[in-house]
């Protein structure tokens, strides 16, 4: 994997490019993707055929928009001879599968040369975190022989802490290897930290935490920060893209675009910075299975800021999560799921909770309750909720005794058992 390195340095130079300079460089590499795409990918080539489109119409970044979407049923439906590139298989491939949040796992061919690409992006972003190979970096994994396979020794100190057994555990090894960084996705760091808080464990002192994977909330983002003493970055990513985004050390969002494309589309029209849009990717490296305004379910917004650290790199102000974690009312109305994820996490006594919304005029709170937790805090929560919500939606309590996980040990805050067709 130090083949990763030697496009290090051009990554590092694209985050401080002229405007003008980065966007020469995105539509040189659109061009090729796009064109490669349209030869060898039988579902690219068809899409483009049933629209009259032909390579040569798309040539700038204001051309994409003659690109339909593409969905994941799409790629899935069709793999892997309608959509994985002619001379490409899983034999000659790095794979990669999605972790299936919604349960609607995909497999993602990686073509060797891009792979190492696009972890040299990331690099780049851990360097800007900073992050560095002589810092004591553990992160946290469902598959240690997976995540040995995919670090290789670029990071000769990292390593890899197996999840999906006690918490308490892995405080206890945490405390042994004294990390300088660790990463993990933030429902687990919330874990950990209310078991530090219980046990008075303060010997556990990174420089910085790398949160990731799942939907990060701001009350999650604050306490354990609080408990752990340190700042926490948020990284964005896809497997179908790797790195999307990732915070700088002036909490930054700033998108990888020299990498992945990103738009943000509401009803097929892009959407002005500061506004709420679906969020479509293009890869421009990955050539065994390029992807083309392909559809991530996820809702995010814009932004035409800068940023004090100098980067160029365009700046991303929120990714709100995926579709699925909205509340979706009767009007059609999307309500992101931080209006009251807050109350939940700031109610006492309440362990776990998940909120499951079954129709559009009702949403169940699921909750483990702790000793002490009364019908008059159950009131008050629901009370709250329904405030937030403006009041029209119907709110109940179910008492259960766990929450599961879902796909690759996430925490799903928010479920939805009805679909939407799309973003409204």
């Amino acid at each position: 994997m130090w083949k990763s390195l030697l496009y290090l340095p051009l990554f590092y130079k694209n985050q401080y490019r002229s405007p003008d300079s980065f966007r020469q460089f995105q539509e040189k590499r659109l061009r090729h993707i796009v064109a490669h795409a349209y030869r060898n990918v039988p579902l690219y080539h068809r899409k483009f055929r049933e629209q009259g489109l032909s390579p040569s119409d798309v040539t700038t970044l204001h051309d994409l928009v003659k690109i339909p979407i593409t969905t994941k049923k799409e790629i899935k439906s069709g793999f892997p001879h309608d959509s994985v590139a002619r001379g490409y298989s899983e034999k000659t491939c790095i794979t990669e599968t999605t972790s299936g949040t919604s349960g609607n796992m995909l497999t993602v061919l990686y073509d060797r040369r891009g792979y190492e690409i696009l972890r040299s992006v990331a690099f780049r972003a851990f360097l800007a975190q900073g992050l560095r190979p002589w810092h004591k970096y553990c992160i946290m994994c469902r598959d240690l022989r997976e995540f040995n396979k995919a670090t290789g020794s670029v990071l000769y100190r990292t390593r890899g802490l197996l999840e999906g057994r006690p918490e308490s555990e892995l405080v206890k090894e945490l405390r042994g290897i004294q990390p300088e960084v660790i990463g993990a996705h933030p429902s687990l760091f919330v874990t950990m930290a209310k078991i530090m808080e219980k046990n008075a464990v303060t010997d556990i002192t990174p420089r910085m935490l790398f949160i990731g994977g799942e939907m990060s909330y701001p009350v999650h983002r604050e306490y354990i920060e609080r408990i752990f003493g340190c700042s926490t970055f948020n990284k964005y990513g896809a497997y179908e893209a790797n790195s999307l985004a990732w915070e700088c050390k002036y909490h930054t969002m700033h998108m990888d675009a020299d990498s992945v494309i990103m738009e943000f589309v509401r009803d097929g029209e892009p959407v002005s910075p500061g506004e709420r849009g679906e969020v479509l990717i293009t890869n421009l490296w990955n050539e065994a299975m390029p992807f083309l305004r392909y559809r991530l379910d996820d809702v995010g917004i814009p932004s035409d800021e800068s940023c004090p650290c100098g980067r160029t790199l365009p700046v991303l102000e929120e990714i709100e999560g995926k579709l699925d974690d909205f509340i979706i009312l009767s009007s059609g109305e999307l309500i992101p799921s931080t209006r009251i994820i807050p109350y939940l996490f700031d109610a006492p006594h309440i362990d776990q909770f998940k909120v499951l919304q079954d129709s559009p005029d009702h949403i169940e709170l699921r909750i483990v309750p702790q000793e002490g937790f009364t019908d008059d805090m159950e009131r008050e929560l629901v009370a709250c909720i329904q405030t937030a919500l403006d009041m029209r939606i119907t709110v109940t309590v179910r008492k259960v005794h766990h929450v599961d996980l879902t796909g690759q040990g996430k925490y799903k805050r928010v479920q939805r058992t009805f679909e939407i067709d799309s973003f409204m």
